[in-house]
């Protein structure tokens, strides 16, 4: 099976415009990742960037790297990549961005491995995120993706390539690829001038301009940490299993649940693996002060996130409810999988329903037994 790389750029962003012709490491950014994805295994890594003229530079850089460059569309970026694909047939395509320089060549081979293992039509490493904003790498099926190039209407599915796919779970199998650590809320991405004083900062610290991103980390450590007293949500483990299980046949817990019933430890297990590995199911442990007091998961499909809460027996009658949700806003800010959120309360829950209510939900309805909550998300 051949593997397409298509590394989009430009120079027209908004909020730091000619990113990717900044200097760093002594060369501009995009050379600088470029040179980066040297090791990088795949059948051709192709520059995609607009026809605009003031996009010359870019194409003249990539062709100076020996990188094949396409051209069309500056703000249909899907258009580009579907031109890409005719240029350079392959099975499955990988899509990164050149404001990402520290993209690392073995997160990107593990993203493929684990799409091609799967046999799945989208994987990434984003849904949801573990690794530092700015390792992001997403793979696609090409007759998937060519699809979406068909079909997509949405400005945003236009502009971000990808969404077409993981807003349709019952159509295309989804797949993530995770890392134990919880640092999602890093930035390693350029997008303002702060962040790549940053990446200067960091490429100085570990004195390497080709070091993977654990050597990075090492050097430049975690520059995130949550306030003291706050729920921080952090992406479900493996390991996290047994506590959820357990959280899970709470009495209290299944009293309200939507069956009534415990789950058996073979049901959770297989039910808990196959949700950590579908992108179009987020769960996140909401963590105080490193103590783990619940969880939130939305089940996505369409733009609309349905949303479950739980708050661990010990930790009940603190606000922790309200704690996740709000949490979980925070970290559905600008996101492109889940446009609204609704959920599902049993009317005798009345502390979920004031957490629901407190957090700008509203109440859409109710139905056997339960009431129905919606939010629309901002942006």
């Amino acid at each position: 099976m051949r593997v397409l790389c298509v590394v989009q750029a430009r120079t027209g962003s908004s909020r730091l415009p000619g990113k990717v012709l900044m200097d760093l490491g002594g060369r501009p950014m995009l050379a600088f990742m470029l040179d980066r994805l040297t090791t990088l295994d795949v059948d051709d890594v192709v520059v995609a960037t607009s026809a605009l003229d003031r996009d010359d530079p870019v194409a003249d850089l990539a062709h100076a790297a020996g990188r094949p460059v396409v051209r069309a569309s500056e703000s249909d970026v899907l258009d580009r990549f579907a031109v890409a694909l005719a240029a350079y047939p392959a099975e499955h395509v990988v899509r990164l961005t050149a404001d990402c320089p520290l993209t690392d060549p073995e997160i990107v081979a593990t993203v493929v491995a684990h799409h091609l293992e799967r046999d799945a039509d989208y994987t990434s490493n984003v849904l949801p995120r573990s690794f530092p904003k700015g390792l992001d790498v997403e793979v696609a099926r090409a007759s998937a993706l060519l699809a979406a190039a068909d079909e997509a209407r949405a400005p945003a599915e236009r502009e971000h390539v990808m969404p077409f796919l993981y807003r349709r779970p019952e159509r295309f199998r989804l797949s993530n690829v995770a890392t134990p650590e919880a640092l999602g809320h890093e930035r390693w991405t350029v997008d303002t001038p702060d962040d790549i004083a940053f990446v200067r900062e960091a490429l100085t610290a570990v004195g390497d301009d080709k070091a993977g991103w654990r050597s990075i980390l090492a050097a430049v450590g975690r520059r995130t940490q949550p306030a003291p007293g706050a729920v921080a949500l952090r992406p479900a483990r493996a390991d996290d299993a047994a506590m959820l299980l357990q959280w899970r046949n709470d009495p209290t817990t299944v009293r309200f649940s939507g069956t009534g019933r415990a789950v058996g430890a073979d049901e959770h297990a297989q039910w808990f693996a196959a949700r950590l590995d579908d992108a179009s199911t987020r769960i996140w442990i909401g963590d105080v002060d490193g103590t783990s007091i619940g969880e939130v998961r939305v089940d996505a499909r369409d733009t609309v996130g349905a949303v479950d809460v739980a708050v661990a027996p010990e930790a009940r009658g603190r606000g922790y409810g309200r704690g996740l949700l709000d949490a979980l806003l925070a970290e559905l800010s600008g996101d492109l999988q889940v446009c609204r959120l609704v959920a599902s309360v049993r009317t005798d829950n009345e502390a979920s329903r004031r957490a629901f209510l407190g957090c700008g939900f509203e109440r859409a309805g109710a139905a056997d037994g339960f009431d129905r909550f919606a939010l629309i998300l901002a942006g």
